[in-house]
């Protein structure tokens, strides 16, 4: 059966309108994600000024030719502001930031000193027989996709132009789309080529785009009209170092216990430990919520799981350096799970200037380390084991808490230097989709 996937995310438009401390020398074990899983839902925003670059990987499970994405974005994008990457750069974000498993023993304590395209100007042959109140703005082949921004002055049109071209925009759509209409959205729209010699099971390039709007979000209603039950989605979001890291105003932020030891059940992994964690803190809030996986300058860590990305990661997703300070800036993954009747409203995202070096970080169960970790979900131990006297396993203040402020004068390529613990490996995904969820029956039409 062929899937198309309708992805509707925001534009800016009127609906939206540490001290040097000493470094953890454990050992990495694993990381979550490491179970068999499904598609992928992911977006990395890069945000600096007024400047919003968006880059969308949905990775698609069976035929490729069924993919299809609508956007909506406040100005008709130019053809150099529209990209495709590799998706190699997704697998980095994702790998360094996923929450760890570590383990420790007392000598790891020590205090230690730290430093620390594929664009043509090929014309599309798409469809543009008229629809009344549709008109087509701009037409480009960029890399695998065939890509047109649109205009409309009223949704039923706008439905009818996308399901004659090869969308399949569930008919209620139309309500949602004419907020946006009414909101002042052009809209991206994106249909892999037919003769882009993409093959089942290939990877599809993430698309790319940038735009300048002062408002920042991501909308979200648009997808659950698709919705299986329940989507996941990841945010990879960058911003200049001064902005510190970026939060969702208009949804709750659920808690998640972690900086702590964890004793598995059985044979429970780590990755599924992990994922029930995860579903009771959503489950606990009476709305869809979110909660920040990875916070960090600099694509730095403590333990480092993966590869860390570089600053050409950092380029390829959109952020722009300036030369006089270097490449300093500030990393943030956002976690969100909702289902349709809880995605209420579409996400308001904000930069906090907040510098807390966060991660979701799990220390393997150890009886001499309960006097410096909690035990997860139970707190400190009553009657703590501990490490022998001789070696002093806290510092001065005895905080051994991730989560801490890092002071503005720090130098941001040093005060949050990566810890010696060794690295590993974090693959796969979340299964999940995107904003929206596959439906079946995508057509494609003739061409002239």
């Amino acid at each position: 059966m062929r899937r198309s996937l309708l992805a509707l995310f925001p534009v800016g438009i009127a609906l939206l309108f540490a001290k040097d401390a000493a470094a953890f020398c454990g050992t990495y074990v694993s990381s979550y994600g490491e179970a068999p899983e499904n598609a992928a839902s992911e977006v990395a925003i890069v945000r600096q000024g007024t400047r919003t670059t968006l880059t969308v990987a949905n990775d698609i499970i069976g035929d490729t030719s069924s993919f299809a994405m609508v956007v909506p974005v406040p100005e008709v994008l130019p053809e150099d502001a529209i990209h495709v990457v590799d998706p190699t750069v997704f697998d980095r974000l994702r790998g360094y930031s996923d929450p760890r498993e570590v383990r420790y023993d007392c000598d790891d304590f020590a205090e230690t000193d730290t430093d620390s395209d594929a664009d043509s100007d090929v014309d599309s042959d798409w469809d543009t027989a008229d629809t009344g109140a549709v008109e087509v703005e701009a037409q480009y082949v960029v890399g695998e996709y065939d890509v047109t921004i649109l205009s409309a002055t009223e949704s039923g049109s706008l439905v009818t132009w996308l399901q004659t071209n090869g969308y399949a925009v569930p008919d209620a759509s139309e309500r949602l789309l004419g907020e946006y209409i009414e909101g002042g959205a052009y809209f991206f729209a994106a249909q892999v080529r037919e003769d882009a010699g993409i093959e089942s099971g290939d990877r599809l390039s993430p698309l790319q785009f940038g735009y300048d709007s002062a408002p920042f979000g991501l909308p979200i209603r648009i997808g659950t009209l698709n919705s299986p039950g329940e989507q996941d989605l990841r945010i990879y979001a960058i911003s200049d170092y001064d902005k510190g890291a970026t939060a969702i105003s208009n949804y709750a932020e659920a808690t998640l216990d972690h900086d702590c030891m964890w004793q598995p059940e059985g044979e429970e992994t780590f990755s599924a430990y992990y994922e029930r964690q995860l579903e009771a803190s959503f489950a606990a809030e009476a709305s869809a919520s979110w909660i920040t996986e990875y916070s960090w300058g600099n694509g730095n860590c403590d333990p480092c799981t993966g590869v860390l990305p570089s600053d050409d990661d950092a380029f390829t997703i959109g952020y722009q350096t300036d030369y006089h300070k270097g490449v300093y800036y500030w990393f943030t993954r956002i976690r969100m799970r909702y289902a349709p009747q809880t995605a209420t409203q579409d996400l308001v995202l904000y930069q906090t200037n907040m510098h807390e070096m966060t991660q979701m970080r799990f220390i393997e169960y150890n009886e001499e380390l309960e006097d410096i970790f909690p035990i997860c979900n139970l707190g400190m131990a009553a009657d703590p084991g501990t490490c022998s006297e001789e070696s002093d396993p806290t510092d001065d203040t005895g905080d051994t808490d991730l989560t801490r402020e890092d002071p503005a004068t720090d130098d941001p390529t040093t005060a949050n230097a990566c810890g010696c613990a060794t690295p590993g490996t974090a693959p796969g995904a979340l299964a999940g989709l995107l904003f929206a969820a596959a439906v079946a029956g995508r057509r494609r039409v003739g061409r002239r």
